[in-house]
């Protein structure tokens, strides 16, 4: 199929024009999985789109926890010795969210969908067809970004969302070892049930969503990079986005169940919200336990920087979990974080969409002059 002439201009406007605020599992995100759809094979990539069930809510999996924490708060007030024994369980369970691998999730009901797009090497001698030696994956999100404010903190992937969690887990805890003032006991515990009975109430309460919707131009970036990786002759590239991302990481292991790439010569680069702010790769990210970019791609993208000024990207670190990336790297790709880091201003910035696609292609050339390893 020809390369359909494109404006990057045109690939945000058109988005921003067709899209609205996407949540998990909606009509609305599955609107969005058919453009994306369309637009890749208009960029000469083959698609393949693949149906998965999900969850439409990023609080599910704290539910059983939620009502556990009622549970043991309730028992600690007549039995301190089974809640203690019990508290220090759910910390451990927490603090495995957090740092190793997010709760399973226990019932999925409603459907979402992954667009998957492949865009093989150029073909330079056809008596001898080559194999490529390196796999470039672009992934990018289908559902809005989702914007943790207020009560919603107590689920979000935070530094902040974890300590909260944990301050209230560990209520029960300081209540049943404290051995005086009895008066103190019970307060701890009634705050204790309160704040339980509010993250179970989190967990169903709607998302606000991001606003402006960075989730947009990271699927603007991630077209207008498809349409720039043309002729590259050992690098496969792959352009892929996720249904219910922020919601449920099914889709991402349902992804690498399908396509099993080897994580010896492919690269994964996560694009997040680029609605605002500075362009940034990201250095490091995670709670409390960090997660590093992988140090050759980083590179990559600092030489790309300093050869094309109009990139004009910074190093950042996030305090929060890179969803998106954590199942990739448990099975250890070597993965890069583009997004933007919001400013005080809150501006809506167009250029961000092209200058991470003209980034992406800058990494994709330099891997392509790379030799085989």
């Amino acid at each position: 199929m020809p390369v359909q002439p494109f404006n990057p201009v045109g690939i945000l406007a058109g988005l921003a024009e067709q899209l609205g605020p996407r949540r998990a599992t909606s009509t609305a995100e599955a609107v969005a999985a058919a453009q994306i759809n369309a637009r890749l094979r208009q960029a000469g990539f083959s698609v393949d789109t693949r149906s998965l069930p999900a969850v439409d809510h990023p609080g599910v999996r704290f539910r059983p926890v939620a009502v556990w924490l009622i549970a043991v708060t309730v028992l600690s007030g007549g039995l301190p010795v089974a809640g203690i024994v019990l508290v220090l369980w759910l910390v451990a369970v927490l603090c495995a969210d957090a740092l190793a691998t997010p709760l399973p999730v226990l019932r999925r009901q409603r459907m979402s969908q992954n667009i998957i797009a492949a865009l093989p090497i150029a073909v330079t001698d056809i008596d001898k067809p080559s194999q490529p030696r390196w796999r470039l994956v672009i992934v990018a999100p289908l559902d809005t970004p989702p914007a943790w404010r207020g009560i919603s903190h107590l689920i979000a992937p935070t530094t902040e969302g974890l300590l909260i969690r944990l301050v209230f887990t560990s209520l029960p805890l300081v209540s049943a070892t404290t051995a005086a003032w009895t008066i103190w006991q019970w307060s701890l515990l009634i705050v204790a049930l309160l704040g339980a009975i509010g993250w179970l109430w989190a967990t169903y309460r709607p998302i606000e969503l991001m606003e402006p919707d960075g989730g947009i131009a990271a699927l603007a970036a991630l077209l207008i990079a498809g349409h720039h990786l043309h002729g590259l002759r050992h690098v496969e590239v792959w352009a892929v986005t996720i249904g219910a991302a922020y919601c449920d990481q099914h889709g991402i292991k349902t992804l690498l169940t399908r396509y099993p790439f080897d994580p010896r010569n492919t690269f994964v680069i996560g694009l997040g919200p680029l609605a605002c702010g500075q362009l940034a790769i990201i250095s490091r990210d995670g709670v409390l336990r960090h997660e590093r970019a992988d140090q050759f791609l980083y590179q990559l993208a600092m030489m790309a920087d300093q050869t094309d000024p109009v990139i004009d990207l910074e190093p950042r670190t996030l305090a929060v979990r890179d969803e998106l990336l954590a199942p990739f790297r448990q099975r250890h790709f070597r993965t890069l974080s583009i997004r933007a880091i919001a400013d005080s201003r809150y501006e809506y910035d167009p250029s961000l969409a092209e200058r991470a696609a003209r980034l992406i292609g800058a990494i994709a050339r330099a891997l392509d002059n790379e030799p085989e390893r």
